[in-house]
């Protein structure tokens, strides 16, 4: 299996049958919480590598091994072995004669013996179904909770079941429009998650938690840096020191056994955030995607005079008229933001305790992360490395499922349904109750309605007089 790849493809481009997996069957065993990514996948591989040996000994062919996936023709009986960022994947046949195959049974009694969560996935009555393992028996319901982060940027929500497994997660772009795109990310959602799910409750953050909360009947609410440290003393139980940056801000987070600690947060300068670098790549015509492996090209990353994005800016396009190389343009850029990074959070370099995880958008880019490293090494004079969890991009959402489950403690809460949400509308309106109750004010208050049907489920922003008014109307 080569565990070298840089760029793992999701799970159903390598297995495009898995939402309609009728002729097959899948087991999916996460990978462990490690602190790196060779790690997660090599310990993955090793974990079903007796399994690998009982069908090798039943092949005659030698395993096919391509773009992360191993195949195996085992007497007639195809099995397909794959690595994802999060899981590995293994793949067989569930039909005619296949169904009766001896390896079938010997890899169904290989997982049940595993001390680890894993999930068969099977198709039935026309639907795919997850059956959890637990204590060595497969369960009928997958059992979990809901967490959302609804930002100015993204709404991010996750599905992590009552082991603590991150399952689904969805990125859906706010675009100004938080009502209607928590119920289009819940609808990408809903077509990712198994039929027998049961979501027992929800947890909401983020600048839109008020909305949100309602849309969700959330159980629970917790500031953003509440729920990134949450999530990351689940991933990465070790961490000492949190560096978030995501599209608008970025934070500082320091853990002290095992809780957040203290913390700082910058709102105010866009050059230490992902919106700084999206704003260069479209200067530069490169999708931000390629910005870190192009930014390791560099031969000599030019050194912006100003960590200000206008006046980066006008450096950028300064340096392209003299003909530098976007290579060592984007390099900088890096370096620029890492160095703003650091400034305007006032981080003393050389007192950070390790291990530090560094999540959010940017750390997907391997260009800010070594310009972070760079600088660490620069201060510290030793070399430290920047962990980054699995699911780097939704900590808050991960974080609000872990409070919401930690809330309940496997009881029922107050989650609306995937298909209440999706049929859920708002109203923008004024306040119709002013002159009933009394009110002085010299401007209506702004309320929103929230609708299912035509049945005016809650209002937002109302006051306890408003409220009361309502009820007596009702009565």
């Amino acid at each position: 299996m080569n565990l070298d790849s840089s760029t793992l493809a999701s799970v159903r481009e390598i297995f495009p049958q898995l939402p309609s997996c009728k002729n097959h069957l899948f087991y999916r065993i996460p990978h462990k919480y490690l602190q790196r990514a060779s790690e997660r996948l090599q310990e993955a591989w090793d974990t079903v590598s007796p399994l690998i040996q009982t069908i090798k000994a039943k092949t005659v062919s030698s395993p096919v091994e391509s773009e992360g996936t191993t195949r195996f023709a085992c007497n007639g009986l195809d099995v397909e072995i794959s690595n994802t960022f999060s899981d590995l994947w293994v793949k067989t046949e569930v039909e005619g004669d296949a169904q009766k195959h001896e390896v079938l049974g010997e890899m169904d009694a290989f997982m049940t013996q595993l001390s680890r969560p894993v999930y068969k996935y099977v198709h039935k009555d026309e639907k795919v179904l997850a059956y959890p393992l637990e204590e060595g028996q497969w369960e009928e319901t997958l059992k979990g909770y809901i967490g959302l982060d609804a930002g100015s940027i993204s709404i991010n929500i996750v599905f992590v079941d009552d082991s603590g497994v991150v399952l689904e997660t969805d990125y859906t772009l706010t675009e100004g429009d938080i009502i209607n795109n928590i119920r289009k990310a819940f609808a990408k959602l809903s077509a990712k998650l198994p039929a027998n799910i049961d979501i027992l409750g929800s947890g909401v953050t983020g600048s839109g938690h008020e909305i949100s909360a309602a849309l969700l009947g959330a159980d629970v609410y917790e500031t953003e840096l509440d729920a990134h440290a949450e999530a990351t003393l689940h991933l990465l139980p070790d961490t000492q020191v949190i560096f978030d940056i995501g599209g608008q801000d970025s934070k500082v987070m320091y853990i002290e056994d095992g809780e957040l600690d203290e913390a700082g947060m910058n709102k105010k300068c866009g050059a230490g955030t992902g919106s700084f670098l999206d704003a260069q790549a479209d200067r530069l015509g490169i999708p931000i995607e390629a910005f870190g492996e192009t930014g390791l090209k560099a031969k000599k990353p030019y050194s912006f005079n100003s960590m200000c994005t206008v006046f980066v800016g006008r450096d950028l396009i300064a340096e392209q008229a003299k003909g530098n190389t976007k290579e060592n343009i984007i390099a900088g850029l890096h370096r620029s933001l890492a160095m703003n990074f650091f400034g305007t959070l006032g981080i003393n370099k050389k007192r950070l305790k390790t291990p530090i995880a560094f999540q959010g958008g940017v750390a997907c880019n391997i260009g800010v992360k070594k310009s972070m490293e760079d600088l660490l090494y620069e201060a510290r004079g030793e070399k430290v490395e920047l962990f980054i969890p699995m699911h780097n991009k939704v900590m808050g959402a991960i974080g609000m499922a872990l409070f919401a489950a930690d809330e309940l403690d496997g009881e029922r809460g107050n989650f609306r349904g995937i298909d209440t949400i999706g049929q859920m509308r708002s109203d923008f309106t004024e306040c119709d109750c002013a002159e009933k109750v009394g009110c002085g004010k010299a401007m209506l208050c702004d309320l929103v309605h929230l609708y299912k049907g035509e049945t005016i489920l809650q209002t937002l922003y109302a006051c306890e007089a408003y409220d009361k008014a309502k009820k007596e109307e009702a009565a």
